[in-house]
């Protein structure tokens, strides 16, 4: 009852009588400020909570919070007050109060560091309170709250602790907030880290039922990209804290990791259980980022855990959703790019054939379950669209394509042996009749290559498999040179062999003549040609062997019907036409090409959408090939541009054209001889001079005695002088001279040119011509 009496009298007018708003805030504000005893600035808060009014009171607040923390009521009014005044009332105004008492209350670091001192007391309504008001400042003013944060000792170990509460809300909300924290700080990160919070991350996911838990599980997974991305210390502590090998666990396999393939894996797929997987493959991507300080040993230990099988059976074996599929394509990709023992490893993996599945969801148990194979045969089987039982999404047969280049990214045998596998089945092959029969890397890849229609509905499939052709065969000769080897027609049965070359050409030059075709189909063609010719000249020799390939290319580029890329391509296959190749590199494909291959989500939801295809068109590892080559093939240009030269229309001249053409030889004959005549009698000239000059002043030399030393002196610095100015002479002499040789040269040229002229034209050219010449 006293509580209410003293709440009541600090409200009250003089004598009881009413007050306005404005003088009831100032009275409260001033009690906050004046009050001795904890009851009155308890009621003060209390009374202030409700009018939610701070331009008064805001600084008085802050004190108590400071002053009276110790005290659970009046702490807990005190944070909601304030946490209500920071509250934006509109999140697009730049303007609005929030911000301003968000910025007045950080401006103080300890200010901050009260509030973390608070979530020390145990009372669950001080600290879900404090971490709600924490949450605030940090949304508004994330960057200011963080650099409070680090003025304070033991605030975040104190925040790293919450997350061992008991009390779910109270471990949700500080993990929420350590998520705002950890964004792009890395000193917050490493001090996070090192209290533990993996270990105490992964318990909270094991807990949740790991990733078929809940939004807790997503939020863990969250907090624990921020710790590792780009953080090589935060990812030293996973790792030497054994925490890799828990991601196997998280994954889950179906299955037995001792059979001699891995299953195919048929699961209910939630939207939650989705968002986990993909966090959790994702933190695969982020330890084996290529080109990390620690991809190589990372790398190692995510092999050793174990953690290649689940992941590929996410990839290649399952009914996961594409999006699912596509990041565990990628996590295959990095966890074995440019290592060549978990590339090994990977090509030695055997996996089941993907079951019938009707509709996506419900599995034909009826159908035939298919031979394993390869996992390499069922990336390039994802990356070509070729399993009939399912459809695979653009951006997963992207992840696909890339994960091929992965596996024989710095292992050059490995290219060499997925070249040799360049073959098309016998003609007697005992399961032509099976419509799922069994094909090896190279046989699915010319498929497509030589037969360009096959993809006339889906030019990515030929796309894709020049893309993964290229990938075997550049900067390896040998791989190159077992490609060039392939033929196609049987001697024996009376059919001329045609190199898998030339019968590449052949499909581009009956693509390009048919104006349905795709834009994609040219332009796959062409890259694997030009990576397949650059740099390899018994490629080159090869591709010229047949004349009309540079007939046929020729056309093309000089063709206004074409695409603009296809005829840069052209120009840069052929090393001519510099403009057209310029368009090449100033093109968006060029500009805008990715890191590496894959397709948006915002091309991948256009595409699902409309029907249409993605905007993808060149191949980003192609890209860097024309960008690091470039400025060779520009040099090569401009020494080695074609000259076109039209076709005379009569095979004999007029009489007065050759006639001209001989006055024109005569008189610059006669010009060359006069000016060879005037060069070398000035050259005899200037000997003289020199000569003369040399002698006089040898004789002064002789001439001087002890008495005349001086005066003659004198003269001999006058004559070097004059000597000094001749030379200057003989210099602009000799430039001049030089200037009249190049003009010799170029009329030397124009001489012969018309000659060959005249002889075109039928004329003959006499000896004594020669001889001006």
């Amino acid at each position: 009852m006293e509580f209410f009496t003293r709440g009541y009298n600090a409200i009250r007018g003089d004598k009881g009588q009413p007050q306005s708003v404005d003088e009831t805030v100032e009275k409260l504000a001033d009690c906050l400020e004046t009050a001795t005893l904890l009851e009155d600035r308890r009621a003060a808060v209390l009374s202030l909570k409700g009018l939610a009014v701070g331009r008064l009171c805001f600084v008085g607040l802050i004190k108590i919070l400071h002053t009276d923390h110790h005290d659970g009521d009046i702490t807990k009014s005190t944070l909601e007050t304030i946490n209500v005044l920071c509250t934006l009332q509109h999140q697009s105004s730049l303007d609005d109060p929030g911000y301003v008492y968000t910025d007045k209350f950080i401006e103080d670091p300890t200010n901050v560091s009260i509030v973390l001192d608070i979530l020390e007391e145990y009372d669950f309504y001080v600290r879900y309170s404090a971490l709600k008001f924490l949450s605030t400042l940090s949304a508004n003013r994330n960057s200011g709250v963080q650099q409070s944060v680090l003025t304070s000792p033991m605030g975040i170990a104190r925040l790293v602790d919450l997350l061992s509460d008991k009390r779910d809300i109270i471990r949700n909300e500080s993990l929420l907030l350590l998520i705002n924290l950890t964004q792009n700080n890395t000193e917050i990160q490493k001090i996070v880290a090192f209290q533990a919070t993996f270990e105490k991350l992964l318990a909270v996911i094991e807990d949740e039922e790991g990733i078929s838990g809940g939004i807790i599980v997503q939020d863990s997974l969250t907090l624990m990209h921020h710790l590792l991305r780009y953080n090589v210390s935060n990812q030293i502590y996973f790792r030497e804290t054994s925490c890799i090998q828990a991601i196997p666990g998280l994954l889950g396999y179906v299955g037995d990791s001792d059979a001699d393939h891995v299953p195919f894996s048929y699961e209910d797929w939630p939207p939650q259980k989705i968002a986990n997987t993909v966090l959790v493959l994702g933190l695969c991507r982020i330890l084996t980022e290529p080109d990390g300080a620690n991809t190589s040993i990372n790398q190692k230990i995510i092999a050793q855990s174990n953690t290649l099988l689940p992941i590929v059976q996410l990839a290649v074996c399952s009914n996961a959703p594409s999006i699912v599929r596509t990041e565990a394509l990628y996590s295959v990709a990095y966890l074995i790019y440019g290592n060549i023992a978990n590339q090994d490893l990977f090509t030695k993996t055997v996996v089941a054939c993907p079951l019938k599945i009707v509709n996506g969801e419900v599995v034909d148990s009826d159908a035939p379950v298919g031979l394993p194979r390869p996992a390499m045969v069922s990336l390039i089987a994802i990356a070509l669209d070729a399993d009939p039982s399912i459809q695979y999404s653009y951006s997963s047969r992207a992840a696909a394509a890339f994960a091929v280049l992965s596996s024989i990214e710095g292992h050059p045998d490995a290219q060499v042996v997925l070249a040799a596998t360049l073959k098309t089945p016998p003609e007697d092959n005992a399961n032509t009749q099976f419509a799922d029969k069994p094909f090896s890397f190279g046989s699915l890849l010319l498929d497509y290559i030589e037969n360009w229609e096959f993809s006339a509905n889906d030019p990515y499939k030929l796309w894709f498999a020049c893309t993964i052709l290229s990938y075997v065969i550049r900067d390896s000769d040998l791989a190159k040179q077992v490609a060039g080897g392939i033929v196609f027609g049987d001697e024996a049965n009376g059919e001329e062999p045609v190199p898998l070359l030339h019968h590449i050409v052949a499909q581009l030059m009956m693509a390009a003549r048919n104006p349905t075709t795709n834009s994609r189909i040219p332009i796959a063609y062409l890259c694997l040609l030009c990576t397949w010719l650059y740099n390899n000249q018994a490629s080159v020799s090869l591709f010229l062997s047949e004349s009309t390939h540079i007939q046929f290319l020729i056309q093309e580029v000089q063709s206004s019907a074409n695409d603009p890329i296809v005829q840069g391509l052209i120009a840069f296959l052929l090393g001519i036409a510099y403009d057209t190749l310029s368009r090449l590199r100033d093109s968006a494909a060029i500009k805008n090409s990715p890191q590496y291959l894959q397709i948006s989500a915002e091309d991948e939801s256009i595409s699902a959408n409309t029907g249409s295809l993605p905007s993808l068109l060149l191949e980003p590892t192609f890209v860097e090939f024309f960008k690091d080559t470039y400025g060779n093939v520009e040099r090569t240009l401009f020494s080695m541009r074609l000259m076109y030269v039209c076709e005379v229309s009569s095979p004999t001249g007029s009489e007065q054209e050759i006639a001209t053409y001989k006055t024109t030889i005569h008189t610059q004959a006669n010009e060359i001889l006069a000016l060879k005549q005037q060069i070398e009698a000035e050259k005899v000239e200037r000997a003289a001079q020199t000569t003369h000059l040399d002698k006089k002043i040898a004789e002064l030399e002789k001439l001087l005695t002890e008495a005349e030393r001086d005066a003659l002196n004198s003269k001999a610095e006058a004559l070097k002088k004059d000597k000094s100015e001749l030379e200057k002479l003989v210099e602009t002499m000799r430039e001049e001279q030089e200037d009249l040789l190049v003009c010799m040269g170029e009329q030397t040229m124009e001489m012969k040119k018309y000659k060959a002229r005249l002889r075109h034209l039928g004329e003959e050219v006499t000896d004594s011509e020669d001889e001006d010449e």
